[in-house]
């Protein structure tokens, strides 16, 4: 057999490696087999298009040579194993962007399993992707041009063949076994708000047989999921998600008329006494790391970003009041210092590209409204700073790098006379006073 990087791959598998996805998975090792021959080109051609992205060279280097120091083609103990499937899933999540469910969909088809199931596969055939990529780096002291030269060959020899065909053993019953072979090429990179979103150029090549009912029954379902998941967060939160929103927003202490920071907006829960930001447009920002995040185009996601990795935006040493920067999702329960569960996802995604920006050190800053005894609200803005400033320590940001404080109702963004103002008002901010 010859030596490629999607045979190498696949070969990686062994009996071990398959019998600890099965338990993860609940399926047999031979439908995973079969749903292996599907993921693994998919994975190897979505990696071969990413060096042709943003630092894709040195992101794919540095991503292979971790996998194969980490030797995730060798079983593993749960936590790590773990860690490196959420690393591939975030991964081929971003590289696959919209067509991601509807590849996933396809997989669990020709395994005759679940969704939940198919997707892992997809992320553990990225993985061993990465950890083959990261020996053949390190065997030929490849730099990560060459790499890139050599994995760009890699998805080349693969087109047209990115979905293979069925072999018998993989027919699921009722299933065309004639349908459209789809081939995606390297794709497309775009500049969006702060990070760079990529797009696979997808060509379907004609089916030799008229496809079945079920099949375009099965495209309708991928549809539908595609959308639900990938606008989850937004319907979760009541995001308007035709609402275009800068992608450059204004300092974050001047208002729109709403009373939200300008470049956003959004409306008031009485329920639970929060103000829903609208963070406008979804995008997806590729981190050095690999990792991908999808945000909106005025979260405090993409402005911390795009203030990072932005040369030409430079930390204001002398007015310190300017550069802050409002958390749009990070909430407390009323009168404590207890974050909300849906807090954790964003001080996560802030922990993430903190990460990437070793050098840079921010500051938290903790706000209430009026209401109420001054010098207990100055105390609980404190402890909510610190608290805020503990959580993204705890997810793995130095503790040096991050500092805490508390202004009480001293810095107020709009009047305190409306429960919405009011929810305005009580907010956590972050600032970057180091890059």
């Amino acid at each position: 057999m010859e030596q490629t990087l999607m045979s190498v791959t696949q070969f990686s598998f062994s009996n071990d490696l398959l019998e600890q996805l099965a338990q993860e998975t609940q399926e047999s090792v031979g439908t995973l087999r079969t749903a292996l021959t599907r993921a693994v080109p998919v994975a190897v051609q979505a990696l071969a298009g990413r060096v042709s992205g943003p630092d894709g060279p040195a992101t794919i280097w540095k991503l292979g040579r971790e996998a194969y120091g980490a030797s995730v083609l060798e079983p593993m103990a749960a936590e790590t194993h773990q860690g490196w499937i959420a690393r591939g899933e975030s991964l081929m999540r971003g590289l696959l962007g919209e067509t991601y469910h509807f590849t996933a969909l396809r997989i669990a088809t020709a395994a005759n399993f679940g969704l939940p199931a198919a997707e892992r596969v997809l992320s553990a055939a990225a993985v061993a992707a990465l950890g083959v990529i990261g020996e053949h780096s390190q065997e030929h002291n490849l730099t990560p041009e060459a790499l890139a030269t050599w994995l760009v060959q890699e998805g080349t020899s693969l087109s047209g063949t990115l979905q293979p065909e069925p072999s018998a053993s993989s027919v699921v019953p009722g299933q065309d076994t004639a349908t459209a072979s789809t081939s995606v090429t390297a794709g497309t990179w775009v500049p969006t708000g702060g990070g760079q979103a990529y797009t696979p150029s997808v060509s379907a090549e004609p089916a030799r047989t008229p496809v079945r009912w079920q099949w375009g029954a099965l495209l309708l379902a991928a549809v539908v999921l595609g959308y639900v998941f990938g606008n989850w967060q937004d319907l979760r939160l009541g995001n308007n998600s035709n609402s275009l929103a800068a992608t450059t927003p204004a300092a974050s202490g001047t208002t729109t008329g709403t009373g939200a920071p300008s470049g956003q907006s959004g409306r008031y829960d009485a329920s639970s006494g929060n103000y829903i930001y609208d963070t406008g447009q979804p995008l997806i920002l590729h981190l050095a790391d690999g990792t991908t995040q999808k945000v909106g185009a005025t979260s405090t996601e993409n402005r911390l970003y795009t203030f990072l990795a932005d040369p030409t935006q430079q930390v204001d040493s002398v007015n310190r009041t300017k550069g802050w920067i409002n958390f749009d999702r990070v909430y407390f329960e009323p009168g404590s210092t207890t974050l909300t569960d849906e807090s954790f996802l964003q001080l996560r995604n802030v922990a993430s590209i903190l990460k990437t920006f070793p050098a840079s050190v921010v500051k938290i800053g903790g706000y209430t409204d009026s209401t109420g005894n001054p010098l207990k609200n100055f105390q609980l803005s404190e402890e909510r700073a610190k608290t805020a400033m503990l959580a993204i320590a705890g997810m793995g940001v130095d503790i040096n790098r991050v500092q805490a404080k508390g202004y009480g109702g001293k810095y107020f963004i709009t009047p305190n006379t409306t429960p919405e103002g009011r929810a305005l008002n009580r907010r956590i901010s972050i600032r970057v006073i180091k890059k």
